[in-house]
């Protein structure tokens, strides 16, 4: 039995750990914050993406890049997964819109990265990047490859093996969803063991958060901001009836049980899956039609055990395109992607949570009216492949 699980059995114990966790969070974020706008200030450096285009087009230049730029469909691509549920949600599909995709396999017929057993971050670092040059190098054989787009971190990936890459004549892009409380994890031999750990051996970071631009900025490495997305083909809405009041995804950990005892106390049932919760984990391919059937798909913004420090999440892009009313922490990243109270809904705290909820399920035109223009926005803006089509421009790959 794990610590986790027996401090479970310790619910005072458990909570304070988890308001540890929650102040170390926090703490850590607003120590980086402070950490790079100091230093942004005192180097004179400011993020904008007409600087950021020239200093990864330079870069790329001095590498001897570009190649001729090529149309759409005639491209091929080598991609390093995280999670196979999460990676076939839309963001392989995505990526397929502009030609061939070569999935990283470690070991080979395995999707993903082997991740680190314990404190053991070298033996999994190794097996990774051994196995992705050997594969890039036998997937080059079939013909070029113009980009290597990956999610990884300094504890999967070594910048030896993505500098060798670079050396091949490849383009190194690193897409990070987490970098809010996973910049910088740990030193390991002087390293860091998130994202911050890749830096001087990608060409590109690809964040969802965007102020973190200029922390990689202050590092010297080009970075764009780029939202999550959601595949309109996958998330949509289907005929026939709605058999869910309010559907939640996601493991049972920090507010999220709090948030959904609020709901039931209205006497609103709530469909949970995920790891900790009764129904337990949902297959991927069944995501979008319960996403569908539900009249509220409920969203929980937060990172890890806190209450106030948010990050956007792939729900907020595959709810609303589902056509269902989504509802969600009142995350301001929201704000420039969607309209609140037209196209999505927000709350702050659980019992606003349950109010709003109750409510648009009294009132089922209007949740229904902000569904279809959710999903109107969603398809208009928010797809995957208009993600990748920026990212590929930007880079110079794409015509």
């Amino acid at each position: 039995m794990s610590i986790k699980q027996i401090l479970k059995h310790f619910p005072p114990i458990f909570a304070l750990n988890a308001r540890i966790k929650a102040a170390r969070t926090r703490n850590t974020y607003r120590k980086m914050s402070k950490h790079y706008f100091q230093e942004a200030k005192s180097q004179d450096i400011t993020y904008s993406e007409e600087a950021m285009l020239q200093l990864v087009r330079r870069r790329l230049a001095q590498r001897g890049w570009p190649l001729k730029s090529l149309p759409k469909d005639n491209l091929r691509f080598f991609w390093i997964g995280a999670k196979y549920a999460q990676d076939s949600s839309g963001i392989i599909q995505g990526l397929q819109k502009f030609g061939e995709v070569i999935l990283f396999e470690s070991p080979p017929g395995k999707y993903e990265q082997i991740w680190p057993s314990g404190a053991d971050y070298k033996t999994a670092r190794v097996e990774n990047s051994q196995r992705l040059l050997v594969q890039v190098k036998e997937s080059l054989k079939a013909g070029p490859i113009h980009a290597v787009i990956g999610q990884m971190w300094g504890h999967t990936i070594s910048s030896y093996a993505l500098k060798k890459l670079q050396e091949m004549g490849l383009i190194v892009v690193n897409i990070s969803m987490d970098d809010r409380h996973a910049f910088r994890v740990e030193k390991i031999n002087g390293k860091w063991s998130g994202t911050a750990g890749l830096i001087g051996s990608i060409d590109l970071a690809w964040t969802t958060a965007k102020e973190c631009c200029l922390w990689y900025m202050v590092e010297s490495c080009p970075a764009i901001y780029l939202p999550e997305a959601s595949d309109p083909k996958l998330f949509k809405p289907l005929p026939g009836p709605k058999l869910y009041d309010v559907s939640f995804v996601g493991a049972n950990y920090g507010i999220r049980a709090e948030i959904i005892r609020a709901i039931q106390k209205r006497g609103i049932k709530v469909a949970t899956f995920g790891q900790g919760w009764p129904n337990g984990m949902i297959p991927t391919e069944k995501m979008p039609e319960l996403f569908a059937r539900s009249r509220i798909i409920l969203g929980v913004g937060t990172i890890g055990y806190t209450k106030n420090l948010y990050a956007l999440k792939m729900r907020d892009f595959d709810g609303p395109m589902s056509g269902s009313l989504y509802i969600t922490h009142h995350n301001p990243d929201l704000e420039e992607l969607y309209v609140i109270g037209k196209e999505i809904e927000t709350y702050k705290t659980p019992e606003e949570c349950a109010q709003k909820v109750r409510y648009y399920l009294d009132h089922p035109n209007e949740a229904e009216a902000i569904g279809k223009v959710g999903r109107e926005r969603a398809v208009k803006e928010h797809t995957w492949e208009l993600r990748f089509e920026k990212l590929l421009r930007t880079v110079g790959v794409l015509e």
